[in-house]
């Protein structure tokens, strides 16, 4: 079976992996340093968040340039699971940095510390500029480990915006709590987006049946194909969020010659590739042989 695959767009994703790789690096180590100056707790978790997730793209970046590789003789369906198994280890890290960051702000809650609001302004805006961009250039990219590492963008963005809010808050009033209290809550609003990411992950590889896929409305336009009679035995998993792999049976007239279930054959396996299923398994049976 021939399979096109665009390796330009993947390509695109590569690269703007990459992009927001060397962003996120780089900034984290201006976070740390800011983050030790304004003894914020909110922009030192960040630096810690950023320095893992800046693993998490890194890992990303190889994981999807790997996926993209043709099936061989060892991997026969290909390596598409390598973008979910980035993404499995993308949701890893980020449950454990907003456990992390919770955990630190629980602390700062008890027992407020002073923090210099005016140099956390300017990292606020910094922070900002720079995973808004990073946001931006991923934007456009789809698939499950795609949306992991969007939720990763999110989430610093978000803190960002926190940050920037506490920190004018503080030129104001010296309310310290507020710099622990938004952490924890941005870190809650990430966390329900990893359980969603993570679950969709882990059904993938568990081998769920398609949720995509609306399988009584495929077996109702197979069986409005001349000499098909019925389809069961229906069996399907997913490569990735975007790739399905369905197989079942069909059972045709005995009076079929060969070249007419050939014909069927090529008309189902166009069908499914509109609800992109990439692989298929298709089983012809009399209903005369039962």
């Amino acid at each position: 079976m021939g399979h096109n695959h665009s390796h330009s767009g993947s390509d695109g994703s590569r690269k703007n992996i990459l992009i927001a790789f060397f962003l996120n690096a780089s900034f984290a180590v201006i976070e740390l340093i800011g983050g030790f100056y304004t003894n914020s707790i909110a922009i030192m978790s960040d630096a810690l968040h950023d320095f893992g997730d800046s693993l998490a793209l890194l890992f990303s970046y190889f994981a999807e340039k790997l996926s993209d590789k043709d099936p061989d003789k060892k991997y026969t369906f290909g390596y598409r699971r390598f973008s979910i198994l980035a993404a499995l280890v993308n949701g890893g890290i980020l449950l454990a940095g907003s456990v992390f960051v919770i955990y630190e702000a629980i602390g700062r809650i008890q027992s407020p510390e002073e923090v210099k609001a005016e140099g956390m302004v300017w990292l606020a805006i910094l922070g900002i500029s720079v995973n808004s961009y990073a946001a931006w250039r991923l934007s456009k990219n789809s698939g499950v480990n795609m949306k992991m590492i969007m939720l990763h963008l999110l989430e610093d963005l978000f803190g960002w915006v926190a940050v920037l809010i506490v920190s004018i808050i503080l030129l104001f009033k010296p309310w310290f709590v507020l710099d622990a209290v938004l952490s924890i809550l941005i870190s809650a609003i990430i966390l329900r987006g990893v359980y969603k990411n993570l679950k969709k992950v882990f059904i993938i590889l568990l081998q769920h049946f398609p949720s995509e896929l609306e399988i009584g409305e495929i077996k109702n336009k197979i069986e409005e194909f001349s000499g098909v009679e019925n389809i069961h035995e229906i069996k399907g998993w997913s490569l990735d969020d975007e790739h399905h792999y369905l197989r079942f049976h069909v059972k045709v007239s005995p009076e079929m010659e060969m070249k007419s279930v050939d014909k069927i054959k090529i008309e189902i396996k166009n069908l499914l590739q509109t609800y992109n299923v990439t692989y298929s398994s298709i089983e012809f049976e009399s209903s005369g042989c039962e």
